[in-house]
């Protein structure tokens, strides 16, 4: 009997309390929370078009590639982050901010290496970087961190999605909020026989 006392008061006030606080917690997060995605690294194959007028057997130009992918920083907190860092083990020949916000470039010595620096990302801000590179030795020397001052930004795994329509989403929270009183109907009138 008194395990089933102990497993009761575990059930009903310390696994909800436990829940409870994680929640209240990821809610009254104080400070900058910054996380980053990125797009697929697309290679494109690039044919320069043979010149008019060229000598009839002259070489056909000999195609690139090029490669690009989209990085994209978000500050889910609610605070300001600072001194934002996004490190490049190896440096893209071109990228461009989106919006064009204020930022400075730190290169290695040797030039290899480069780091975008973005004094502040503000409150829900989001900013895209678009980059432009050749060909590539390592994949992983693309992107090594994205941090500030508060510690690094979470990576988040993206998919595009459908935007459905706000009727639609109301629709099924609500469906969802009726299963969860269903369901606490059905665990109020199921735990009194199991106990006793």
């Amino acid at each position: 009997m008194d395990m089933l006392l102990i497993i009761h008061w575990t059930v009903t006030i310390f696994i909800p309390a436990i829940i409870i606080e994680l929640i209240r917690r990821e809610i009254n997060h104080r400070g900058p929370k910054l996380v980053y995605y990125s797009s697929q690294i697309i290679t494109h194959r690039i044919v320069m078009p043979s010149a008019q007028g060229a000598v009839q057997n002259s070489p056909a130009p000999q195609p690139f590639w090029l490669n690009s992918f989209v990085l994209t920083i978000r500050n889910n907190g609610n605070i300001a982050a600072r001194n934002v860092e996004i490190n490049h083990p190896q440096a893209p020949q071109h990228f461009q901010l989106t919006p064009n916000i204020q930022h400075t470039i730190q290169r290695s010595e040797d030039g290899r290496s480069m780091t975008i620096c973005i004094p502040s990302l503000g409150t829900k801000e989001i900013v895209s970087i678009s980059y432009l590179f050749g060909p590539v030795q390592n994949w992983n020397d693309l992107l090594e961190y994205v941090r500030s001052e508060d510690g690094l930004a979470k990576k988040i795994n993206v998919i595009l999605n459908r935007v459905f329509p706000r009727w639609f989403n109301i629709m099924v929270l609500g469906f969802c909020f009726l299963g969860l009183i269903f369901l606490g109907v059905i665990i109020w009138w199921l735990y009194p026989p199991l106990v006793y």
